[in-house]
């Protein structure tokens, strides 16, 4: 590893565990002939394994360009379309050069690593965009993610997440797979497409209504809502949501059929 120099503005952790990646690529299915999108490429080492299996095109997003060159390198391939795709990925129209929705990978930056998430499932907006995702996050988020009502980690990413994907923890990280070795464990989530049930909300309403809920997590719904949405216990009782609920309480469908609801009352 002499010749990696990972930096730290990046949030560069760079997965060198052999068995670890090939642990990845097992959970994400058959991938022969599929196309792909790693995010995050650095220094090749997922992307070698991604080759092998044949896809029939893969592309690579890199901030760093100081990777560029590594990564030109190992994409190299005559039988595989291949693409590097040197751009900040939050600054990138993600889906507009792929004909069919990607499978993708990415060993995500920490501090940025919902903002990824959130980037890649808005931008699908409702739309079959993506087959899965396979997306690496510090454990403590991706328990949030896969969180169930009632529980500490239940909020507003565990909703987030569960309305347009079905998400599952596939396993746990060390962080001694990592290079350097980050201070926290890690985990691999998979993302399997919603696109057909979220489409049926409004998902602009749907977010404002978890994000305001979630404020005051710990107080009662229709309190945290009074200001935004008026006196929403008639709502509430037709959801079938107790009057006195908190947010960390009350289930993703029960938060979808009270999006509709005040949505019906705005009208």
């Amino acid at each position: 590893m002499s010749q990696i120099f990972p930096k730290k503005r990046f949030g560069q952790n760079f997965l060198i565990d052999e068995s670890i990646v090939e642990k990845i690529i097992f959970a994400a299915g058959n991938l022969e002939n599929k196309t792909i999108l790693e995010i995050g490429g650095g220094s090749g080492n997922l992307t070698k394994h991604l080759l092998k299996v044949k896809p029939k095109k893969l592309s690579v997003i890199e901030i760093d360009k100081d990777y560029g060159e590594i990564l030109s390198k190992i994409l190299d391939n005559n039988s595989i379309e291949t693409e590097l795709i040197s751009k900040d990925v939050l600054n990138t129209e993600i889906y507009s050069s792929f004909s069919e929705p990607p499978i993708i990978f990415g060993n995500l930056p920490y501090n940025i690593s919902t903002q990824i998430l959130a980037k890649l499932l808005i931008e699908a907006n409702g739309e079959n965009k993506w087959d899965k995702l396979l997306l690496m996050f510090q454990l403590e988020v991706a328990n949030r993610i896969v969180a169930k009502p009632g529980t500490k980690q239940y909020g507003r990413l565990s909703l987030f997440s569960q309305f347009y994907s079905h998400p599952s923890l596939e396993f746990q990280i060390s962080k001694n797979s990592f290079f350097p070795a980050p201070k926290v464990e890690s985990a691999l989530v998979k993302f399997e497409n919603n696109f057909q049930n979220n489409a049926h909300y409004n998902s602009v309403l749907f977010q404002d209504i978890i994000r305001k809920s979630f404020q005051g997590r710990r107080k009662m719904l229709r309190n945290t809502l009074k200001n935004s949405y008026g006196d929403i216990s008639d709502i509430m009782k037709s959801c079938k949501i107790p009057e006195n609920s908190r947010p960390e309480n009350i289930t993703l469908k029960q938060f979808c059929e009270l999006t509709i609801a005040i949505e019906q009352l705005r009208q």
